[in-house]
């Protein structure tokens, strides 16, 4: 099927064609973010079409790791739920990594008590002591207490409530991770004595080692479907992405 043919009006704008929609319109009227085929011509003489403004699309994480059939995994694979279970179990993602610095999110859905925690485990992690001690993760439980590093990092930001949206910075370079809630400042801290995007504080990651974000359920009292929601940068944050980091967690 060959191109059609366009002729420039003289003194018109050129024409775009979209190819998002299918709906042609001037370069003037594009839309930001819309991919189109530019036509680059003179008034009556042939024209080469140079497609502008496409972008790759871009695959984001979900929480396609479940250990346990005591956990659902719902939402596009988004929403994390445990039922009746005393034991050490969660949702992770498999998009594992060890480079680059990220940003993404998780909402505490439900909350019963202080056995569900939220932010990255290991390939080697098992979920155990998970909430406990932080064996081979990073996280962070209703009290605000971050574990990292497996101890806890003397890093509180505050108790989170059910509908809390946690925003984490990690920082692979540093081996540091940064979280906030609703936005806010981060790790709990005076504003500016912690910061991501200038590399200071931060509680430590277990060197070396990959890590993908994960939920964990587990501790004293069973949970009763507790849940928390990721956005993994498929929708808009909450807050505010730090320089220098990547919005999201790509796979």
């Amino acid at each position: 099927m060959g191109l059609a043919v366009v002729t420039v009006a003289a003194g018109g704008l050129p024409v775009v064609e979209s190819t998002a929609g299918g709906t042609p319109v001037t370069e003037a009227a594009n839309g930001r973010g819309v991919p189109v085929t530019k036509v680059v011509g003179k008034p009556g003489m042939p024209v080469v079409f140079e497609t502008i403004g496409v972008v790759a699309p871009v695959t984001y994480a979900t929480l396609d790791g479940v250990n346990s059939s005591q956990v659902t995994v719902s939402g596009g694979g988004l929403t994390a739920t445990v039922n009746n279970s005393t034991n050490n179990i969660g949702a992770r993602s498999t998009a594992v990594k060890n480079t680059g610095k990220f940003y993404f999110e998780m909402t505490a859905v439900r909350i019963t008590g202080n056995s569900m925690g939220c932010g990255l485990i290991t390939p080697a992690g098992t979920y155990t002591n998970m909430v406990n001690d932080a064996t081979q993760c990073l996280m962070v439980i209703p009290t605000g207490t971050i574990f990292s590093n497996n101890t806890t990092s003397g890093i509180n930001i505050g108790a989170y409530v059910t509908s809390t949206v946690l925003g984490f910075a990690i920082d692979f370079p540093l081996r540091r991770a940064w979280i906030n809630k609703n936005g806010g400042i981060w790790n709990g801290a005076a504003i500016g004595s912690q910061n991501p995007a200038t590399g200071l504080g931060g509680a430590t990651l277990l060197p070396t080692v990959s890590f993908s974000p994960a939920v964990a359920f587990g501790g004293g009292a069973p949970p009763v479907s507790e849940a928390a929601t990721a956005n993994f940068g498929a929708s808009a944050f909450v807050g505010a992405v730090p320089a220098g980091f990547t919005s999201g967690w790509p796979v």
